[in-house]
């Protein structure tokens, strides 16, 4: 049992290395002391400013492939419950799996995955194999990252807190 769940932390950690690595240089990272369901957040910068905007990034780490039988994606099964949790954020996320065997990452924002069946307790997750972490393009993930951060505050007017006493 030891042995298992040491090699699932080596995995995660690997890729957790990997995804770090993968970020434009000005932008940084964090891993949460608590782990619900976020494995790395990700501070976005412009230049040497920070932007207040995160990508959160949730990793899943796995020996082999587990292609689809075309070849096209990977599979990754998130419990409907995480996936609600995820989608209830504000920031962004993204998953990111690697693969051991290839030593490459594979990523999908959660917001390009359809609904899933909320009657059932997983769902299985496609990653498009297109998707390499080490080709992504970051200007469009931070394009995207800013449109929804002000999509998102466009809606935000100021409350009085003692409206709700």
């Amino acid at each position: 049992m030891f042995l298992i769940e040491t090699k699932r932390v080596f995995g995660l950690d690997t890729a957790s290395q990997i995804t770090s690595a993968a970020l434009p240089r000005s932008w940084d990272s964090s891993t949460p002391e608590n782990d619900y369901g976020i494995d790395l957040v990700v501070h976005i910068f412009r230049d040497t400013s920070a932007t207040g905007q995160e990508l959160l990034v949730q990793l899943k780490a796995s020996g082999n492939s587990n292609a689809t039988t075309t070849g096209n994606s990977e599979r990754i099964t998130l419990n409907v419950s995480t996936y609600n949790m995820l989608m209830s954020k504000l920031q962004v996320v993204m998953l990111v799996k690697y693969l051991a065997a290839e030593n490459r990452a594979y990523w999908q924002l959660l917001s390009q995955i359809d609904e899933p069946n909320q009657s059932q307790e997983t769902m299985t997750v496609h990653i498009p194999r297109d998707n390499v972490l080490s080709e992504i393009n970051w200007q469009q993930i931070s394009s995207y990252v800013d449109h929804i951060h002000h999509q998102k505050l466009g809606r935000r007017k100021r409350v009085n807190l003692e409206d709700f006493a």
